[in-house]
């Protein structure tokens, strides 16, 4: 009888067997499939590609190498395989020869890879040669749909070197410009319109940074009703996205049957894009917009939603931390005991190396001489150290979208994760740790560690309140519950928090009579 692993293997040599043999208006429909695969497996969608890459490129067919070189691009991207993305680039500006449209997005996809790698610099120099190679196409749709991205890689680029809020609106004004100089027919179109929605949106939140309420719902109306328009064939995700923001926006302005509104559409959208993170900023504006229009059945209805998606997307974010440790820990025990040994001998040898590394470094070297030695911008490199944040000039603009986005943040709860470090958040929220950091201390009133420890008691503390069955578990549950790595460390900065332990909180809130002076601040 044959095994399901071989019936698997058969399956998958018959399956690549017809591949092989398929020709390029065939392969240009494999590519369709995948392009229309959803997002959430990069790693899937970059084996398949990779297997109609070699196809494409056994035929000789280079259209078809080009068009998944591109996608393949984008996936690794996303998995963090920088070095082979660029290796991608490098073999798409051979094969294009003088091919200036494949050369503009060439330049554009690296310029977008080396700004991940943080090398400022180079990114910079690939986006000008993008924006050269641009001007040299004859067609003038051609031309300005390429500016238009290359301008939108232009707008990425100097909102991640923290620049003046007068240069992201200029080149996303350009991006802008260029879009609406693209004609109609029917090759443009789609193209033209989706650059327009994407424009209009980010110009749309970087007015709710700035504080234009008014501009900023004049800006995200435009890009919605494009969205909604049917014959402009754009993807639901970003008409979701923008519904979101329109709710955030009006419950800002306390517009809360606006809100209501939007936040309606957005859920109604939202189940046909299947976008679960927007799902949950959704539920959120949707009960808190019920709630100060004291429609409890509503209210209450989109609180337990939220808070069910929360902890199955909490819960999700655990489990995969646990599996890829559990594949790091199989990965090492299935090494055999002689290679254990010898990695053991050499980490052991590189332990000592870099430990005299450090002790002569530290002796050679004062905190404040230690600078980046990445490329960057207009001389702004910056300190590995975090500096004394009275001395970091901060543009308003960036500040203000720094404390939007940690408000995101706090109402995410990610801050529950126990991993989270405050590089790992700078990244999450686009920034630097020099700047989020000063931010924090600044506006927060607190150091980092003390900011997240704060958000984490909160947590639990409404969780105590709010949900009985939280008062029967141990402290080392609530401990982990919230993001701490110990029971102890849990107890101490509780105690340090509020004035009580842990238990004594949990007593009172048992105890009716001093139960109304429990508070959540």
């Amino acid at each position: 009888m044959i095994e399901k692993k071989h019936l698997i293997f058969l399956f998958c040599i018959l399956s690549f067997t017809s591949l092989k043999s398929l020709n390029e208006s065939q392969i240009e429909e494999e590519i369709k499939k995948i392009q229309n695969l959803p997002d959430n497996n990069p790693h899937k969608i970059i084996a398949i590609s990779t297997d109609i890459y070699r196809i494409a490129r056994n035929r000789g067919y280079k259209k078809g190498i080009l068009t998944i070189n591109s996608l393949l691009i984008n996936k690794y991207c996303e998995i963090g395989n920088f070095k082979k993305a660029i290796e991608i680039c490098d073999e798409i500006e051979k094969l294009a020869g003088k091919n200036d449209t494949i050369l503009v997005n060439s330049h554009r996809l690296k310029a977008s890879v080396y700004l991940e790698l943080n090398a400022n610099y180079e990114s910079f120099q690939e986006l000008k040669r993008a924006l050269k190679t641009a001007d040299k196409l004859e067609s003038q749709n051609d031309k300005n749909y390429m500016k238009a991205l290359v301008y939108k890689g232009f707008v990425t680029y100097f909102s991640h070197v923290n620049a003046s809020i007068d240069s992201v609106m200029y080149y996303q004004n350009e991006c802008l410009e260029s879009a609406m100089s693209i004609d109609d027919n029917k090759d443009f179109q789609d193209k033209k319109y989706h650059t327009l929605a994407v424009a209009y949106m980010n110009l749309g939140m970087m007015n709710i940074a700035l504080g234009n309420t008014k501009e900023a719902i004049n800006k995200l109306s435009k890009a919605l009703g494009i969205c909604q328009d049917e014959k402009y064939h754009i993807h639901k995700d970003l008409e979701v996205s923008i519904l979101n923001e329109l709710a955030w926006t009006y419950y800002d302005q306390k517009n809360y049957d606006k809100a209501a509104h939007y936040a309606d559409q957005a859920e109604r959208e939202e189940k046909k894009a299947g976008m679960p993170y927007v799902r949950r900023d959704v539920f959120e504006i949707a009960f808190k917009t019920y709630s100060s229009l004291k429609k409890k059945a509503l209210a209450r209805k989109y609180t337990n939603l939220y808070i069910q998606l929360n902890d199955s997307l909490v819960n999700v974010e655990k489990n995969v931390a646990g599996i890829n440790r559990g594949k790091s820990i199989i990965g090492k025990q299935e090494g055999s005991t002689g290679r254990k040994q010898d990695n053991i001998v050499i980490w052991i040898t590189l332990a000592i190396i870099l430990i005299i590394c450090i002790v002569v470094w530290k002796k050679l070297y004062k905190p404040s001489d230690i600078v980046n030695t990445g490329n960057s911008v207009a001389g702004q490199n910056e300190p590995l150290e975090v500096p004394n944040e009275k001395n970091i000039n901060i543009p308003d603009y960036t500040t203000r979208l720094i404390l939007d986005k940690l408000a995101k943040f706090e109402k995410s709860q990610k801050f529950i994760k126990k991993d989270i470090s405050l590089s790992s958040l700078a990244s999450d929220l686009d920034t630097n740790t020099r700047y989020l950091s000063a931010i924090i201390k600044q506006h927060k009133k607190k150091s980092y560690s003390s900011y997240i420890n704060g958000l984490r008691i909160a947590y639990i503390k409404t969780k105590l309140i709010e949900d009985r069955i939280y008062r029967e578990y141990k402290i080392s549950y609530l401990a982990d519950e919230c993001g701490f790595s110990s029971r102890e460390v849990f107890a101490v900065t509780f105690k340090k928090d509020t004035g009580i332990t842990p238990s004594y909180f949990i007593s009172s809130l048992n105890d009716k009579s001093v139960q109304d002076g429990i508070s959540l601040d």
